[in-house]
């Protein structure tokens, strides 16, 4: 075994220790893993942003992008130096016009991305879910499909059922105050049922991938044990 791997072998193996001290408790440890893992990150992150963003996308355009370049370079310039100066106690207000931008532009991005990614391609395998001609263009049983389909178009009602905040207000004596129409408040039912699934299913896949990242680094640090030692 070299000596690169050696050290680095024997930094991975006191590290993967003091993470999985947490096991115990909360200690010093892991709290200093955790600190250099979150250096380690913004360090990336920050080499990653002067290298995949500020080069490329500002500061070449700058110096050897064409006229009409630089001028369109200026904005995101611009806005990137109030958000800086805004950082100073009393400049605080040049930040809301970069932040207004920010705000803006990621609530477009991720309502059209609900919208086209998510809600419409739901729509449509609901509607093509009760096209006959899908019950019998693949093999199996047609029933399976029209069931599927069943299955679909009531989560997917119930689901957004549960997410109706409408109230109704009910006037007279043996007034309760306000309420949901019954049959929303039967389907919403329904929806909690699809959600807790839904959920569950995506906590079985976060814990699965973090359990065979666990076995994983486990095996690595076997591995390395036995190379130490001589073994085949």
């Amino acid at each position: 075994m070299s000596l690169p791997e050696l050290v680095w072998g024997v930094v991975g193996l006191v590290l993967t220790v003091m993470v999985l001290s947490y096991l115990i408790g909360d200690n010093i440890f892991f709290r200093l893993a955790a600190n250099l893992f979150v250096g380690v990150t913004a360090g990336f992150l920050t080499v990653l942003i002067a290298t995949q963003v500020l080069w490329p996308y500002l500061i070449e355009p700058l110096i050897f992008g064409s006229p009409s370049q630089r001028l369109w370079t200026l904005i995101p310039l611009a806005l990137s130096l109030l958000l800086v100066i805004s950082q100073f106690p009393k400049m605080t207000r040049f930040g809301r016009i970069p932040m207004a931008f920010l705000a803006g532009l990621t609530a477009a991005i991720v309502i059209g991305g609900a919208v086209f990614g998510t809600m419409i391609p739901q729509m449509r395998a609901v509607v093509l879910g009760f096209d006959p001609a899908g019950w019998y263009a693949a093999p199996g049983r047609p029933w399976m499909r029209i069931l599927e389909a069943g299955l679909m178009l009531v989560g997917v009602i119930g689901t957004l059922s549960y997410f109706h905040f409408g109230r109704r207000t009910q006037i007279g004596p043996s007034s309760t105050g306000e309420s949901r129409p019954r049959l929303l408040e039967a389907m919403s039912k329904v929806g909690k049922v699809f959600i807790g699934i839904s959920l569950g299913a995506v906590f079985a896949g976060i814990f699965s991938s973090a359990l065979l990242a666990m076995i994983d680094r486990i095996l690595y640090i076997g591995e390395w044990i036995i190379r130490l030692t001589g073994g085949s």
